[in-house]
């Protein structure tokens, strides 16, 4: 009986290893590591418009979440005169981090979720 109860758990352990994030969306967060505050304009892959504003230097914004695909990043930084325009491709079940850097380009890195 102790043999069946220790093969029954683990038979459990190694499902639950198995099961991972499932087509779930992904999320953002936004890395203001530039010379200014950003605004920022978020077009979704779905074609939906956001806002961030104010992610001041040296900050981050909240995680957010959207549909996966491209996702447009129109980024505008307190004293550069033209927004810089990034976009992510993002898939499902992965975070992502979008930093603005110190000479304002943008860039991006993603962690998939376990």
């Amino acid at each position: 009986m102790k043999n069946l109860v220790s093969i029954l758990l683990l038979s459990f352990s190694f499902f639950l290893v198995g099961c991972g994030c499932d087509g779930e969306d992904p999320s953002v967060q936004l890395v203001n590591n530039g010379t200014g505050k950003a605004d920022i304009q978020v077009k979704t892959s779905n074609g939906n418009t956001e806002n961030i504003n104010n992610v001041i230097t040296g900050t981050r914004s909240e995680r957010r979440t959207f549909k996966a695909g491209d996702i447009e990043f129109t980024i505008n930084i307190q004293g550069v005169a033209a927004p810089v325009v990034y976009t992510l491709q993002a898939g499902e079940c992965y975070d992502y981090t979008v930093t603005i850097k110190a000479d304002n380009t943008v860039t991006s890195t993603g962690n998939e979720r376990d």
